[in-house]
């Protein structure tokens, strides 16, 4: 709990993007990177890491691990971080900046990007609603994940001389069912990485591999008092689910499972290396050891698209973890300070806040009836005193630990939904902003009408402004 409510103290939260002397704005186009030091994928040149939900990065089309080539027209090959930050935000009036990507798909592809600033010193809506995240854990969570993975790539090989692949298939056998689903599953995720499938000249061949056993160690006399299910990211439903499987740290698992299941697949070189003969230029497999019987099928169908989150920028390994960011929030476009949170201190040009009237500098005195007036050690106390205090209305089936390690993160028990909504509206919990979970009617348990109302002064008179928040929605896999 301890490191859920520090967060809360956020209120020194800092902004990440750099500023100019003298500018009063941190400006963002909305993608992390890192310099590569793989000599498979970009070395010496930016990586993006991630990409911001509803950033321009994202509206352009920018993806995680492409590679920037160029800013403005000068090269990022062996740049220092320091010149890096200086192409990209010493010229903070320019309204946009030209980025030369390239990736699986392409050699070169510019991207011009508009530049977004806010004021220097807001927090906003987004952000406050992974640090308020247990007034809905259905919608804002991040957990983490691991797979036992072997991964093995070519050291020497660089990934973007390659763009088309096909599958090494044996002539003259039928295919059978499961090898047609795994093809088919790997063919639309290297697809959607930029890669093209071609049949008569592919630049590299895929060979899956799979064995699924009864364990020959099994042993119905023991009797694990241990977990023998573990959680991970269904790409298909887009949630955590929990599946029948021994987690990595669990004593006697060779012996307690039922069931092994081996799976990978290897990708060979067949244009580039040796013309010859087919050359091994990456390999991933996983290995489990199931409690009960899981369809194959599923197994594959749940796995594929993880596993290839590994390719192609990932170093040798053994094990990978992985990390989940749920996020589902009313966007109204407001950027509070994060001194006074009162304060609007930044609002977006054609938000939902600003289309009803609202605009920066306007002090808020209550959202949704409820009144805007506490100091930052108010705000923080009744939150946490809100967590222990509703504890008891939490479905215990439920149960989950969080990225940061809190292990009792819990949903809400449906049975105490009105229960629940009574106390968002007690005073002494300070629960402003659970507007940003309005949508629920656990928050606000008469919520057919979707607008709230903010009464702000605007530096002569308190008005009344009524804004209908866009809910925003993301969800985030990271392979770490």
């Amino acid at each position: 709990m301890r490191k859920t409510l520090i967060i809360i103290l956020l209120l020194s939260f800092s902004a990440t993007a750099i500023k100019s002397q003298g500018y009063d704005k941190n400006c963002y186009f909305g993608f992390s990177f890192e310099v590569s030091q793989n000599k498979n994928w970009g070395f010496g040149e930016l990586i993006i890491t991630d990409v911001t939900p509803n950033s321009p990065a994202e509206k352009a089309g920018v993806k995680v691990n492409d590679i920037i080539m160029e800013i403005n027209g000068k090269a990022t090959y062996l740049r220092d971080n320091q010149t890096i930050a200086n192409w990209l935000f010493d010229d903070m009036y320019a309204p946009t900046a030209k980025f030369t990507i390239r990736n699986m798909n392409t050699y070169f592809k510019e991207y011009t990007l508009n530049r977004e600033c806010i004021a220097i010193g807001s927090i906003s809506e987004r952000d406050l609603s992974r640090i308020f995240s247990f007034y809905s854990l259905e919608d804002t969570n991040e957990r983490n994940f691991y797979l036992p993975l072997a991964i093995e790539p070519d050291k020497d090989v660089e990934f973007t001389d390659y763009h088309s692949f096909d599958f090494y298939l044996a002539k003259g056998e039928e295919v059978p069912p499961i090898d047609a689903k795994i093809t088919a599953l790997l063919e639309q995720e290297l697809l959607a990485k930029g890669l093209v499938r071609d049949t008569t000249d592919p630049d590299m061949l895929v060979q899956v591999y799979y064995s699924y056993v009864p364990n020959p160690r099994f042993t119905a006399l023991v009797n694990p008092s241990y977990s023998s299910s573990t959680w991970r990211y269904d790409s298909d439903k887009k949630r955590m689910v929990e599946l029948p499987i021994f987690g990595q740290n669990e004593p006697n698992t060779e012996t307690a499972a039922q069931f092994i299941v081996e799976y990978g697949f290897s990708i060979y070189d067949r244009k580039y290396i040796d013309t010859t003969k087919l050359t091994q230029i990456w390999d991933c497999n996983i290995t489990d050891y199931l409690a009960s019987r899981y369809p194959l099928d599923r197994y594959v169908e749940f796995h594929t698209p993880l596993m290839l989150k590994q390719f192609p920028y990932s170093n040798s390994k053994i094990g990978a973890e992985y990390k989940v960011e749920f996020n589902r929030y009313n966007y109204t476009g407001i950027y509070y300070d994060t001194e006074n949170l009162t304060t609007i201190k930044d609002i977006d040009a054609g938000s939902p806040a600003f289309e009803a009237g609202l605009r920066p500098g306007y002090v808020i005195k209550k959202i949704g009836g409820k009144k805007l007036d506490y100091t930052k050690d108010q705000l923080s106390n009744g939150y946490k005193h809100f967590i222990a205090e509703t504890m008891s209305m939490r479905d215990k089936s439920t149960q989950f630990a969080n990225a940061e390690g809190f292990t009792e993160c819990m949903l809400w028990n449906p049975a105490y939904y009105s229960d629940i909504a009574k106390n968002f509206q007690k005073s002494n919990y300070f629960t402003i902003f659970s507007y940003l979970y309005n949508f629920r009617n656990y928050v606000n348990i008469n919520n057919n009408d979707k607008a709230i109302t903010i009464e702000a002064w605007d530096g002569m008179q308190n008005r009344i402004f009524r804004v209908t928040p866009q809910i925003r929605e993301s969800v985030i896999v990271k392979a770490l």
